[in-house]
């Protein structure tokens, strides 16, 4: 999955949009993985995305291109995967993989991360060119706020509202019809969770025990319909007075469709998890791995070895399952496993690690002041430590970290600006919160006691959990 995010960076974006990332480095422990691209490049990178948001041609038609591609390659995946994969030689499974699941990937992500990247940029231009017939610069942050709040349900909103309507009707069901319901939820959002391809799809326990949570579901469904009902009479007020000329139509515009975009992405991207989860379950029986071990394989070790029909090392994959070192510059990658893979790491960047402090800053996502115990969150496996009233720490968030946001009197993210994931889904639960801090998940620990102040965008901590 790291080297389809690192195809999508590069040529396949490259020849998309021209702007790319060629030189990045990977490196996961048992808590996390880490993504780290090339400095240099990074800022030419960041200097092609404004260029393209002051083409007008890009800002008109980018969505609409993205979305119809992004929904063409998962339909032509989930037709070609519709079939009995176990019955296919291995010639024929590598052919599908070279000539036809990894370029479809790569044209997948080109699209996927450039409408995530675009948003920062967009964010910049959009209150420069607002500021002017406001005349108030002030407002911009707070009206950026506002317009970039979701003007109708994401995915995991839609299942959210499925679920109370379910715990609303619960009571008049017969037990058949709710365990049927529970099997048609289930079978419309067990993709939720799937980021990678190695990650476990949800299960009617899932929605069990979210229902089980469940105190209040009028009272929840009132709150979200009052939420998105604000949030479009907002858009249209803010609207009405700034009075756009062209240009800033045109931004507000390209707003609307990235908030709503990028959560659809993430959708079809969970959608697209699921369907190569099949794949490289039976790639990975081939190679006498389970479908974890096969996800800390390189392009060319699968095709390896599914050419050899031999079977991989597992002594290999348990190193990486602990550590590994992917570092790619253009079309050459290195990997690294274990101890080595450690090491090298320590060496190759250059950068300091954050210093022990007591006061952390960052960009105010969602107002309010809250005290609470941290936890900090490096992947979906972490969640289920969060409990209510709980302060969440990540480097980002999720649409599967929902749930748990929900239980938490604050966030916190090392990533982010004004306009990203975890800022709208703060907002909306009316959740303090401060993102872009970029040192978080580095000085704060489980159990620390934190005041978060989105005041004033200051987290401070009060006492360490020795």
């Amino acid at each position: 999955m790291a080297q389809a995010w690192n195809f999508g960076w590069g040529k396949a974006m490259k020849k998309v949009y021209g702007v790319s990332l060629e030189n990045t480095l990977i490196f996961r422990d048992s808590n996390k993985t880490e993504y780290y691209v090339d400095k240099k490049q990074y800022e030419n990178y960041e200097e092609g995305l404004y260029r393209l948001l002051r083409n007008e041609k890009f800002v008109k038609n980018f969505h609409k291109e993205a979305r119809s591609k992004l929904e063409g390659i998962l339909e032509d995946i989930e037709k070609k995967f519709n079939r009995n994969l176990s019955e296919l030689s291995d010639a024929e499974l590598l052919k599908i993989y070279v000539n036809f699941l990894l370029p479809n990937v790569e044209q997948f992500y080109a699209r996927m991360w450039t409408v995530f990247n675009i948003a920062e940029p967009l964010a910049v231009i959009f209150k420069k060119e607002s500021g002017r017939p406001l005349g108030d610069k002030s407002k911009t942050d707070e009206y950026l706020l506002k317009l970039s709040s979701q003007l109708t349900p994401n995915n995991v909103l839609e299942e959210r509202i499925d679920i109370l309507e379910l715990a609303r009707a619960k009571n008049k069901l017969s037990k058949r019809e709710f365990l049927e319901r529970i099997k048609r939820h289930t079978k419309k959002y067990q993709h939720i969770p799937m980021f990678d391809f190695d990650h476990e799809p949800y299960t009617a326990s899932h929605f069990l025990q979210e229902l089980k949570d469940i105190k209040n579901p009028d009272k929840e469904l009132g709150k979200l319909k009052r939420l998105f009902l604000k949030n479009r009479k907002n858009f249209k007020k803010i609207t009405r007075e700034i009075k756009p000329d062209k240009k800033l139509k045109n931004l507000l515009q390209f707003l609307k469709e990235n908030v709503f975009l990028r959560d659809y992405r993430d959708m079809i991207r969970q959608k697209l998890n699921l369907e190569l989860r099949e794949f490289y379950s039976e790639a990975g029986k081939r190679l006498g791995l389970g479908v974890k071990e096969a996800a800390v394989l390189t392009n060319d070790e699968i095709i390896g070895y599914l050419k050899s029909h031999k079977k991989f090392p597992r002594g290999e994959t348990k190193k990486r399952e602990k550590n590994y070192l992917l570092i790619q510059k253009g079309n050459k990658v290195k990997i690294y496993s274990g101890s080595q893979a450690a090491s090298k790491f320590k060496n190759e960047l250059d950068f300091s690690r954050a210093r022990r402090s007591k006061e952390i800053k960052g960009v105010i996502a969602c107002q309010g002041f809250a005290r609470g115990r941290v936890k900090v969150v490096y992947t979906n496996k972490d969640l289920d430590k969060v409990k209510r009233g709980d302060i969440m720490v990540a480097a980002v968030t999720r649409q599967d970290f929902v749930p748990a946001m929900r239980k938490t009197k604050a966030i916190v993210t090392d990533e982010g600006g004004i306009i990203c994931h975890t800022a709208i889904i703060s907002r909306e639960l009316g959740i303090p919160c401060i993102v872009g801090t970029k040192v978080a998940t580095e000085i704060l620990r489980d159990g620390d006691l934190i005041e978060v102040d989105a005041n004033k965008g200051i987290v401070r901590v009060l006492k360490k959990n020795r």
